[in-house]
């Protein structure tokens, strides 16, 4: 019998006081079996390596310290307790035991001296699988078996990894969006708040444990025990924000490049699309476009007329999107620079904000006085910005303004990276880098957003990559730096799912990959169609690279299948607005893993290779060089094939055709899916209100209990039904209905 029980709701937590251990239970089921807690002295030698911005995890650990017993330290409080716990060896713990509601329970556990890593762990089950972790860069969904610690486990392992590098584990690349959340097949999830580096989920062995760096503060767990994985999701959502509903705008199609040297380079791109008849929504410039970094100031020499030039482009139907870090420099030259002798000028000096905002104390300062930290990043040496000061917040924020007021609707924002601040570097809240490493890119993306709010009310669009606690729930996010090659490609459906199963929704990834082939060649013409057909059915479709890997450069042939897969993404946007206006209302994302939407299906936990688009469309990326035909799973229920109109059973494997040009996608039968003609969006979504846009409302097969609905992000209901036909709650809005599929 335990010595002492707490309860809420379906939920107990069953707790022996010697030898300590805690059994969690939703009703008679135990969700953690055997919870115990541990500390270890030791060292950490952690290696950045700044070429690829990865860090190799390295720490040297003495003997684990388990807790062995506890006592109450005061009477119980309802479904609360505190108890001293004693470890080997003597040491003494204070441990909060407690419900915040429901379905959730939380611990918090702090401990005398200076260990270096403080733990929970509990028996791992022989069937429990684990996703989640945030934009995990591997080949499997499913993190069962590995050890984790986030901000260190990125490593490229594709054709290309030299064989010295391969075995020590493949090249280290930075993390993108790491996120301390984790999703089991148990039945829980489980939150770490903190915002340190260090922070590890150990998977491999036969106990799970989730641990932290002792000097990031108390060890803080938060355990979501809803009944379903979605309602797991939705309550991380409900504790860390929803995700956002973007305008139209930020579900379209931008384009990029990593550097528009001048003026000419972005016309370049504003024109050819327009020539190509490719939908346009955006031009992202990236870096470098200000006069330093980062400046907030337009280059005159690189880009001459700038307001002109992006009130043009408006006047068209295309956004501008602007690049920026959270880094101020003092020196420019190892970034990227602009070939005028003047930009070249411009460079060698510090950018014009540096000295007000050192004057004003805006950056997180070094550990020993009151100077700012100086450092040295990947374009240049300068000072990151203090978010957790208001006063460096308001002064980042009205120079964001700035620009944004010469017609700029849209910030890309790079970097905010806990690995860049060391341990001992102070922030202005009275915390260390130690404790708060990895805060300061969601404040960052905080500033960014109230700039747009306040300058573009309901129409700016933040676009964003790095993560951590909160971070889904600003703006977009897109998965980083990846090889152009065949491994990278099916490692970032890998990582997309990943990222959807810990909170991010609104999603997006570098067509083609930003490294190029073998980091000197550009995207190999099969492998372009084929990541093409999957940012068609990601949230926001964004083209970026090192290389020239506008279609025009392949041929005609590929223009016209590039011009294919936009022009249907534009089409889809009221179908993916509708789902991330469910994303914003419940927090399943748009992109949602099996095991979101059938958690009984056993097959969910580690599919890698196809996911659920929204609440109708099932969707398998070719990710192998030559394929023509794909072995895909589908979802239990019926199917309608989307290019054949056949109707097909799901619940097992099936063989879909392939040919170059086709990606193989499925209607769950009975949908109703909404979109807009092809004519509508043949340039771009343009600025059409969203309420008078024309729709498409399509029937795919026949509804099994004789009705059908969908709900559109602007709240128009679309109904079928067998005695009424088609209805609308707004019969004013122009629609053109269609059945299509197998039972029509």
């Amino acid at each position: 019998m335990p010595d002492l029980t707490l309860a809420r709701g379906r939920l107990t937590a069953e707790i022996t006081l010697r030898p300590f251990s805690l059994t969690l239970r939703r009703d008679a089921r135990r969700l953690l079996r055997n919870l115990g807690f541990w500390v270890a002295e030791g060292t950490a030698n952690d290696h950045f390596v700044q070429w690829t911005e990865g860090v190799v995890a390295n720490e040297e650990l003495g003997p684990h310290e388990r807790a062995t017993r506890a006592e109450l330290a005061v009477e119980p409080a309802g479904s609360h307790a505190t108890l001293k716990v004693r470890f080997e060896g003597g040491r003494l713990g204070q441990l909060t035991l407690g419900f915040g509601d429901a379905e959730r329970f939380t611990l918090e556990l702090s401990v005398d001296g200076t260990p270096l890593r403080v733990a929970t762990d509990w028996d791992r089950r022989s069937e429990e699988h684990f996703v989640g972790l945030g934009a995990r860069h591997g080949t499997e969904l499913d993190q069962r078996g590995r050890a984790v610690q986030l901000g260190a486990d990125r490593r490229y392992t594709g054709p290309d990894c030299p064989p010295e590098m391969l075995s020590e584990g493949g090249i280290p690349q930075g993390d993108c969006a790491p996120t301390p959340w984790m999703l089991s097949s148990r039945g829980y999830g489980v939150l770490a708040l903190t915002d340190a580096n260090g922070t590890r989920f150990d998977m491999a062995g036969e106990r799970t444990s989730v641990s932290t760096r002792a000097l990031a503060g108390p060890l803080r767990l938060e355990f979501m025990c809803a009944s379903t994985p979605a309602a797991r999701l939705r309550a991380l959502c409900r504790r860390t924000g929803y995700p956002m509903l973007l305008p139209e705008w930020g579900y379209g199609f931008w384009k990029s490049r990593d550097v528009h040297e001048d003026r000419e380079a972005i016309l370049d791109d504003f024109y050819g699309f327009r020539a190509a008849r490719i939908p346009l929504d955006a031009i992202v410039v990236d870096s470098p476009w200000a006069t330093q970094y980062n400046s907030w100031e337009i280059n005159p020499h690189q880009i001459p007329e700038a307001e002109q030039l992006i009130r043009m482009m408006r006047d068209d139907g295309v956004r501008t999107v602007l690049w920026c870090t959270p880094w101020v420099n003092i020196d420019s030259r190892d970034g990227q620079i602009p070939p005028q002798p003047e930009s070249e000028k411009l460079h060698r000096e510090p950018a014009p904000n540096y000295a007000p905002g050192a004057d004003a104390g805006h950056f997180v300062k070094n550990a020993d006085d009151d100077e700012p930290y100086v450092g040295q990043w990947w374009m240049g040496t300068g000072s990151i910005v203090d978010f957790t000061s208001d006063a460096a917040e308001a002064w980042w924020r009205e120079q964001v303004k700035r620009v944004l007021r010469q017609g700029v609707e849209g910030i890309k924002m790079d970097d905010g990276d806990g690995y860049y601040l060391k341990d001992e570097v102070r922030l202005a809240d009275g915390r260390t880098g130690g404790e708060a490493a990895w805060a300061l890119g969601g404040l960052h993306r905080l500033s960014l957003q109230r700039a747009l709010d306040e300058v573009h009310p309901g129409s700016g669009v933040l676009f964003g990559r790095s993560g951590w606690t909160g971070q889904h729930a600003t703006g977009l996010t897109w998965a980083a730096d990846q090889a152009s090659d065949f491994w990278s490609l099916r490692a970032l459906v890998t990582a997309t799912l990943s990222a959807a199963a810990s909170g991010y929704s609104n999603w997006s990834h570098d067509i083609g990959g930003y490294l190029g082939h073998r980091l000197v060649e550009r995207c190999p013409p099969e492998l372009l169609i084929r990541w093409l057909q999957f940012g068609c059915f990601t949230p926001l479709m964004q083209a970026h690279s090192r290389m020239a890997h506008e279609p025009w450069a392949y041929g005609e042939r590929m223009v016209d299948t590039y011009r294919n897969y936009v022009l249907l993404h534009e089409q889809l946007v009221p179908y993916v607005r509708a789902a991330a206006a469910t994303a914003a209302r419940t927090g399943l994302p748009i992109i949602r893993p099996l095991c979101l939407i059938d958690p009984a299906d056993p097959r969910g936990w580690e599919l890698t290779d196809a996911y659920g688009y929204g609440p109708a469309l099932w969707v398998a990326p070719v990710l192998d060089d030559g394929a023509r035909e794909l072995e895909v799973e589908l979802p239990r229920g019926d199917w309608i094939e989307t290019w054949s109109g056949e109707l097909v059973e799901g619940g097992g494997e099936v063989i879909a055709p392939a040919p170059v040009g086709q990606i193989p996608v499925w209607v769950r039968a009975g949908s109703i899916v909404v979109t807009h003609p092809a004519e509508h969006v043949y340039a771009g979504l343009g600025d059409t209100p969203e309420s008078e846009r024309p729709l498409v409302a399509t029937l795919w097969g026949r509804p099994p209990l004789g009705r059908a609905s969908a709900r559109l992000a602007d709240d128009l209901r679309v109904r079928w039904s067998v005695h009424d036909g088609w209805t609308l709650s707004d019969p004013e809005r122009e629609v053109e209905f269609r059945r299509l599929g197998a039972g029509t």
